[in-house]
């Protein structure tokens, strides 16, 4: 009888552990359900975060080899130097100067706004400088227009872009050459523009997609917002635009 009794309490026992261990990996897997929710919640809040720009805003005109000029800025406005920007980015522009210079890079501005006809010129000009140098009509055209965009298809007819790059870098005999980008300057602009308002507008391996070359002395005000989201996403302003058409903005 003692045996029998013995036996029951001991499958009991057996019972009442197996109930518990199922109860616990059901809470365990419950939470691990819960938490999973919680992690996939995030990822697909961050990568559906709100576009901050608008298709008409006045900062995000798309000037390029498909994109012609429609009307040229008349709200220039002088910068010390006697570069003229758009009056809407002159602030933030001298604030970038300023940040730079407390980085230790004193900004040299090479090129700002530039009308149609003044593109034209520049054309004309370095296309003569090459053929003067011996070069075919068809070498010196192609040599000229390695770094310079077609009359009318420029950015700087917008009064939002400038070339600029580190004044001593200037001074040593360099000018608007990829290897800028590796400099300290170079990367304090890449890494700080945003702050500004501003993008490295043709960056490295966006080549296709710009149908322009690498660039890391022009820099190109998108506003604060925008900046700062194109750069958090890798986005150049062609792909930052076509995001915004299908969103509907």
């Amino acid at each position: 009888m003692a045996k029998k009794i013995f036996i029951g309490i001991t499958c009991l026992f057996i019972c009442l552990a197996i109930i518990f261990h199922t109860q616990k990996n059901d809470q365990s897997s419950k939470e691990t359900t819960e938490s999973t929710h919680v992690i996939v919640k995030e990822e697909t809040k961050q990568t559906t975060q709100p576009l901050p720009g608008k298709l008409a805003d006045w900062n995000l005109i798309l000037v390029n080899n498909e994109h012609k000029i429609e009307e040229e800025p008349t709200n220039l406005k002088e910068l010390p130097d006697g570069h003229k920007v758009d009056s809407r980015i002159y602030d933030d522009y001298l604030a970038l100067s300023e940040a730079a210079k407390k980085a230790g890079f004193e900004l040299t501005i090479i090129s700002s706004y530039r009308s149609v006809a003044e593109q034209e010129e520049i054309v004309a000009r370095d296309t003569q400088n090459y053929l003067d140098q011996g070069h075919s009509e068809e070498e010196a055209k192609e040599l000229a227009m390695k770094y310079l965009t077609v009359p009318g298809l420029s950015e700087h007819h917008t009064g939002l872009a400038l070339d600029v790059l580190d004044t001593k870098w200037y001074e040593d005999g360099n000018t608007l050459e990829e290897a800028f980008g590796e400099t300290d300057a170079g990367k304090w602009l890449a890494q700080n523009v945003k702050n500004y308002g501003f993008v490295i507008r043709y960056e490295k391996g966006k080549e296709k997609t710009t149908g322009i070359n690498y660039e890391p002395w022009h820099i190109r005000y998108v506003g604060k917002e925008n900046a700062e989201y194109m750069t958090k996403h890798q986005l150049v302003l062609e792909e930052y635009i076509e995001q915004l058409k299908k969103v509907g903005k």
